[in-house]
C-alpha cells in the first residue's frame, strides 16, 4: 500500500467538525457518484481483509499530533499539565527522533481555528412560517478552520486517480451538514507519495480506530464516541447509525517486539439498517520512538 498527503484548504466555514472516518464515507458516496454503484461494492468487497482506502484525521499543516501518552514517557514537566495540554503539535523528525516535549502550541504554528455558534430560527417548510409562538430559536456550530495536512493509505486496487477525482467531488459538494448551502466546500494540493518506514515497536494512529482484538503490549488511547448517520439518498430514512466508542487519533500502540505496519484495526459492519454500510475502523500508524 502507497502513503499520500494533501493539504486541504477550506473556501468556506464548515457545520460538521473534519474526521478521518467521516471523510471516508464521503469519497465513498463519491466513488458511487463518479465510478457507479458496481465499483463502491467491489471496492468493498474486501474491507473485512484489507481495506482500499484509509483516511488520516486533518492535522495542522507541517505537524502531526503528540502521541497519547502519560507525560513521565513524554519527557514533560508533570507540574505543568496545563501548559502540556496546549502543546499538541509535532515534526514528523521529533516524532520519530523522542523529542515529545518540543511540542508547540496552536498560537506557536499559527493554526487558527475556530468555532462559533450560529443562532437559527426553526421553520414550519408545510407553511413557510416559523414554529411554536413565532420564535423557536436553536444553535448550531459552525467551525472556520486553517489549511489541514491528511494522510490517504491506498490499495494497488484503487487508484490515485480515483481517490483525486473523488476527493475533487467532495470538495465541489462539500463536506458534512450543510452542504446544500455552501458549507464544507475546500480545495486540495496535489497528493504526494510519503516514503516513511514502517518498522517499530511502537506506533501512532492518525484517526480513530477500533483496537478490539488487538495483540499488542501496551495501548494508550483517548475515547471518542462516534454518533454516526447515513448520507446522501439514505439520509432520509432511519439515517441514524449505532453508536461507536473508538480509540481516537493519536493513540500509541507498543509491540514486544519489531513490527512492520503501515495500518491497525478492522472494518466495523452492522451497524445500520441498511447492511452493506461499513465504518472505517482502521488507522493509518506512523513509526514513533520507542520508549525507553
Amino acid at each position: 500500500m502507497k502513503l499520500y498527503k494533501t493539504t486541504l484548504i477550506p473556501t468556506s466555514n464548515f457545520a460538521t467538525k473534519l474526521k478521518g472516518d467521516t471523510l471516508f464515507g464521503q469519497i465513498c458516496w463519491a466513488i458511487r457518484f463518479g465510478f457507479g454503484e458496481e465499483r463502491l461494492k467491489e471496492l468493498i468487497s474486501t474491507y473485512d481483509e484489507k481495506p482500499f482506502l484509509v483516511v488520516s484525521d486533518p492535522f495542522a499543516k507541517g505537524y502531526l499530533p503528540k502521541p497519547t501518552m502519560p507525560s513521565i514517557y513524554l519527557n514533560e514537566d508533570a507540574t505543568k499539565k496545563k501548559e502540556n495540554r496546549k502543546r499538541i503539535w509535532l515534526t514528523l523528525q521529533e516524532l520519530q527522533n523522542g523529542k515529545f516535549n518540543k511540542a508547540k502550541t496552536n498560537e506557536d504554528i499559527n493554526n487558527t481555528d475556530t468555532n462559533e455558534v450560529i443562532v437559527k430560527n426553526a421553520i414550519n417548510y408545510k407553511t413557510f412560517t416559523t414554529t411554536g409562538d413565532g420564535f423557536d430559536p436553536y444553535g448550531e456550530d459552525e467551525f472556520k478552520i486553517a489549511p489541514k495536512d491528511i494522510y490517504f493509505l491506498l490499495d494497488d486496487n484503487f487508484a490515485l486517480e480515483e481517490l483525486q477525482s473523488s476527493l475533487e467531488l467532495v470538495s465541489q459538494m462539500g463536506y458534512g451538514k450543510d452542504a446544500t448551502i455552501g458549507k464544507g466546500r475546500f480545495t486540495f494540493t496535489d497528493l504526494e507519495e510519503q516514503n516513511i518506514s514502517n518498522e517499530s515497536k511502537r506506533f501512532m494512529a492518525l484517526s480513530p480506530f477500533t483496537p478490539s482484538g488487538m495483540k499488542c503490549e501496551n495501548l494508550f488511547y483517548e475515547p471518542f464516541t462516534r454518533f454516526g448517520k447515513t448520507g446522501a439518498s439514505r439520509a432520509n430514512t432511519n439515517a441514524f447509525k449505532k453508536p461507536l466508542l473508538l480509540a481516537d487519533s493519536g493513540a500509541v500502540i507498543s509491540y514486544e517486539t519489531k513490527q512492520n505496519l503501515q495500518y491497525i484495526g478492522s472494518a466495523i459492519k452492522n451497524i445500520s439498517t441498511y447492511k452493506d454500510i461499513v465504518h472505517q475502523g482502521y488507522s493509518i500508524v506512523l513509526p514513533i520512538k520507542e520508549l525507553s
